[in-house]
């Protein structure tokens, strides 16, 4: 289902505008390699003003704040300032400690955010291991739909500890590793308006008098979504059994770019985990393979805030490229997974951008385990690395082994300890 559902999300549908949006989309794309266009990447340790980024300090100052400015301002959209003050509350619906005949305790948590404009709420459900003794890394998965029924319902006896939506529950809390869910649209449906304008939902909250949809520098729905994490996170660092320093943002498709800019824009976020995200995430504009800006801004154009179609019919005018954002996530760990049949994502371009991320990591001399620009082979993870990747055999979406590589980087980071196989974890003796 939960397969199925991110690429319902990838092909532009929304309950709003899945008829305008799918005819064309796909027809209009690059998937030849001989068509790529030469391009040259923005140098990634050299300022705007041509300043050369030599140290932490450099980077913190003056690299790192013009690259997330340059991307809310231009391609996500920023934040506004709410007219009147946000006040946030948490209230805890259910808990339920038999799941799994005890080993896993399962939290329903109402977030709402109100100010004088009116109120949002949106649900979180928490899963996390009894048996832990320290509070625990979560991850926390972006996803669009009701997640307190039949998504988060487990399967069937033949999948036993996976939920209906693919997480394999059971693994995670032998693992020691728990993880949330939000419904991200709770704070937000795709309008589809044909020129990027968006209301309704959290951006009311945001309106001056008078105002009836988003300014050109506002944020779009990836941003609007992001912000929905970011309150999933205002949630997760009250719980008592959370580690707030270790929670981990992890989406596929739309998801990833939202996971992606959540954790960016968030420095709470201890780690980014993202799944055939793509262009708007990992993949490089600047090939112009797959799924494409001008694409973007055609056929969903509110994900973006208006000011990105500026860029839409020349990213080669773009002063920075994902690489960019990605390095972004400096010093946190971050892992990238595609596939190998994943042509819209660009599973090449995201490799590139990748691999063009690590600079910014080796200021802080951080361990990145690649040295070349030569792509991994598939089916061949990298784990033990502050930047992670793989690309899979299969097609887009997010696959159970995406979720035990990244319960595997998650043991190497935040645990502490060699990342285990799934025979090592059910069969430790």
């Amino acid at each position: 289902m939960y397969k199925l559902l991110m690429l319902a999300f990838s092909a532009g549908f929304s309950c709003h505008a899945a008829a305008q949006t799918y005819e064309g989309k796909y027809l209009e794309a690059n998937y030849d390699e001989s068509k790529v266009p030469d391009y040259a990447l923005p140098a990634l340790l050299t300022s705007f003003h041509a300043t050369k980024i030599k140290t932490i300090e450099e980077w913190e100052r003056i690299r790192r704040p013009e690259i997330v400015d340059f991307f809310a301002q231009n391609m996500f959209g920023e934040v506004p300032t709410a007219p009147s003050p946000i006040k946030k509350s948490f209230q805890l619906i259910a808990e339920d400690e038999t799941i799994f005949d005890g080993l896993c305790t399962r939290k329903e948590v109402r977030i709402t955010f109100e100010n004088e404009k009116g109120a949002v709420s949106m649900p979180l459900v928490l899963f996390v291991p009894r048996q832990a003794t320290e509070k625990v890394p979560v991850i926390l998965l972006a996803t669009g739909t009701d997640i307190r029924r039949t998504g988060l319902k487990l399967n069937d006896s033949q999948r036993y500890g996976e939920t209906a939506n693919g997480i394999p529950l059971h693994q995670l809390m032998k693992r020691g590793i728990g993880v949330a869910t939000i419904d991200y649209q709770a704070f937000g449906m795709d309008p589809g308006d044909r020129e990027g304008k968006v209301s309704g939902g959290i951006s009311e909250l945001f309106f001056e008098e008078g105002q009836q949809f988003t300014k050109e520098n506002e944020w779009g729905m990836i941003a609007i979504w992001a912000y929905a994490l970011r309150a999933g996170m205002d949630y997760l660092e009250t719980d008592t059994d959370v580690n707030g320093e270790q929670v981990a943002t992890l989406g596929s498709s739309i998801g990833g770019k939202v996971a992606l800019w959540a954790a960016v824009t968030d420095r709470r976020f201890g780690m980014a985990l993202l799944a055939t995200a793509g262009h708007g995430a990992d993949a490089i504009w600047r090939r112009e393979y797959g799924e494409t800006l001008q694409n973007m801004c055609n056929h969903l154009p509110t994900w973006l805030c208006r000011n990105a179609a500026k860029y839409a019919n020349d990213v080669h005018a773009l002063p920075l490229d994902q690489h960019a954002l990605l390095a972004a996530m400096a010093p946190r760990p971050f892992y990238v997974s595609n596939a190998q049949h994943d042509l819209w994502a660009d599973q090449k371009g995201q490799w590139m951008g990748t691999y063009h991320a690590a600079p910014a990591y080796r200021l802080y001399s951080k361990n990145v385990a690649f040295a070349s620009e030569k792509q991994p082979a598939i089916n061949q993870p990298i784990v033990k690395s502050t930047i992670g990747y793989h690309i899979r055999s299969g097609v887009h979406g997010l696959e159970l082994y995406d979720w035990e590589q990244y319960m595997k980087f998650m043991e190497y980071h935040f645990l502490k300890r060699e990342p285990r196989t799934v025979e090592e974890v059910y069969h430790p003796d």
